[in-house]
């Protein structure tokens, strides 16, 4: 599809359908990147006070919070916010019913999340939050030279079942991008991946560092001229992308990779820009920086979140557990807080016997599939324990049953064609890592 057809007569009206001003945000963010930290910091605390204000009164979770620090809620202001507790990921699972607030029917859509850990949540956000991460996305795009409608090709999960499938299709056609599955993928899979690229020629690729990495690894090696497709840039997500991934990534692409770093629960967090500072999306969050070295990184902070938009479900010091290294200000001149990297986020690949990989996200929405269709499930973790053997440890939830142990091993069988057997053990908790952080996927 022609970008400008795209932009204006196919994603646009869906955002205006949507209820999602998603352009008139993005002429504003284009305006204020430029504005001084302290004008973005007096932006910032308007927001926050709405935020504060809001959740206290009309989130239960939020309103007993306030009540037990002794908070009144008729006086709340952004100065408050050290007083509340951080959130964490079980935290917010465990009590997401008491945080939502209540919002009127087609007001809201839903997200499902996991991340690297396992612990899928599935939130409402409101279209005003939706748009101003469409937004803050749209103009961080825009710094590489790309626009809303550029025909995007996109290495990312595909969903398990037709119906989703079918909606991930609309959704794919409205922002006019092509879906390469980053689940499951062979050398011939490759090939034809490569093909398609040579056919609709797209003007930006996006996707898990993993996959773009191995895909351009293939090409390099088969001498496939990637480089001439006119790719503009590459966005890569999701996970930590190492000098090696950029390198390669860039070599075989002919195109400069940007790093993206965020996750669904709050969408984009932070965007590197053409001067290589990765920028804090300050309008939509505010960061908390809580000092937290390690031996190789002195300088890294753990980062607390606040969610300055999302009504639905107020997520107020949600602590990601990642770490972030601080930057002095970008030469680029943009008044958003800036950094010099990010880490402790990474996925495993499972290669199966007859040499497929099978992506980490691949296990996720297997997880996801079982708990929509009721799996007592509270966390799992997948571990390759023989070259065709999975273990699949699960923390029950009261009313787990064998049958959910039973969906999860059959699926994963399935899905790989029986290249990959499971089993299902149970635990009372999944073993942390020395990082402290719970691994989705332990590959051989």
């Amino acid at each position: 599809m022609h970008p400008w057809v795209a932009r204006h007569f196919v994603y646009q009206p869906a955002t205006w359908l949507r209820g999602e001003p998603v352009f008139r945000t993005l002429r504003r963010y284009e305006q204020t990147q430029w504005w001084s930290p302290e004008q973005i910091e007096a932006l910032q605390e308007t927001y926050l006070d709405r935020l504060l204000r809001y959740a206290t009164r009309r989130s239960r979770y939020y309103s007993d919070l306030a009540r037990d620090s002794g908070i009144d809620s008729s006086r709340i202001s952004a100065q408050d916010l050290i007083r509340f507790p951080t959130l964490s990921k079980s935290d917010l699972r465990d009590s997401i019913d008491r945080i939502q607030t209540f919002r009127l029917p087609g007001t809201t859509s839903w997200k499902t999340t996991g991340g690297s850990t396992g612990a899928a949540v599935r939130l409402k956000k409101n279209r005003w939050a939706t748009a101003t991460e469409q937004a803050a996305s749209w103009r961080s795009y825009g710094w590489y030279g790309i626009r809303p409608g550029d025909m995007q090709a996109r290495f990312w999960g595909v969903p398990l079942d037709a119906k989703t499938r079918l909606r991930f299709k609309s959704i794919d056609f409205v922002l006019n991008r092509v879906r390469f599955s980053a689940f499951a993928f062979t050398p011939e899979d490759l090939a034809a991946y490569y093909l398609e690229i040579e056919r609709v020629r797209p003007v930006w690729a996006y996707g898990y560092v993993s996959m773009l990495s191995q895909f351009a690894a293939y090409c390099i090696e088969e001498k496939l001229p990637l480089d001439e497709v006119g790719i503009r840039a590459v966005v890569t997500t999701s996970e930590v992308l190492s000098d090696a991934d950029r390198e390669r990534i860039e070599q075989a692409f002919g195109a400069t990779v940007y790093n993206e770093y965020g996750c669904g629960e709050v969408g984009a967090i932070l965007y590197e820009c053409e001067r290589g500072s990765l920028h804090a999306m300050s309008e939509n969050l505010v960061l908390e920086l809580e000092p937290d070295p390690t031996p190789e990184e002195p300088q890294a902070h753990r980062l607390i979140v606040t969610d300055l938009h999302n009504l639905a479900t107020p997520l107020i010091r949600y602590d990601l557990q990642d770490r972030v290294v601080p930057a002095p200000p970008c030469s680029c001149g943009r008044g958003l807080a800036a950094f010099k990297r990010v880490f402790g986020r990474a996925y495993d690949m499972i290669e199966a016997p007859d040499g497929r990989r099978f992506h980490g996200e691949f296990f996720l929405y297997i997880l996801e599939a079982g708990r929509d269709r009721g799996l007592a499930i509270g966390q799992a973790q997948f571990v390759q324990v023989e070259p065709d053997l999975v273990e699949v440890r699960v923390v029950p939830l009261k009313g787990y049953g064998e049958e959910d142990g039973q969906f999860l091993s059959q699926s994963i069988e399935e899905r790989t064609q029986g290249q990959l057997r499971a089993v299902v053990v149970l635990k009372d908790s999944i073993e942390r890592e020395a990082s402290g952080k719970i691994r989705l996927v332990k590959a051989l």
